[in-house]
């Protein structure tokens, strides 16, 4: 899902120290931390330690795409 461009900027220009705030808030969503992850405005362990229901969420999602690219069979000639 796509977060909608006025919610991007916003917490693109959101002080860090309030993105903390509101992940031990639980007031951001799965989508809006990875997308402040891959922007480089939170790190794994920031996600860790003042998030961990949305850390449990992507190690969940994570492993069940592993699961899926280590279960499918080998393609034969």
């Amino acid at each position: 899902m796509e977060l909608e461009r006025p919610r991007k900027m916003e917490l693109l220009h959101t002080p860090k120290s309030e993105l903390l705030r509101l992940m031990r808030e639980n007031s951001l969503t799965v989508d809006e931390v990875v997308f402040l992850f891959g922007s480089n405005k939170v790190a794994t362990a920031d996600i860790r330690m003042n998030a961990p229901t949305i850390c449990d969420k992507l190690l969940t999602m994570f492993l069940r795409q592993a699961v899926m690219h280590a279960t499918v069979p080998p393609i034969t000639a």
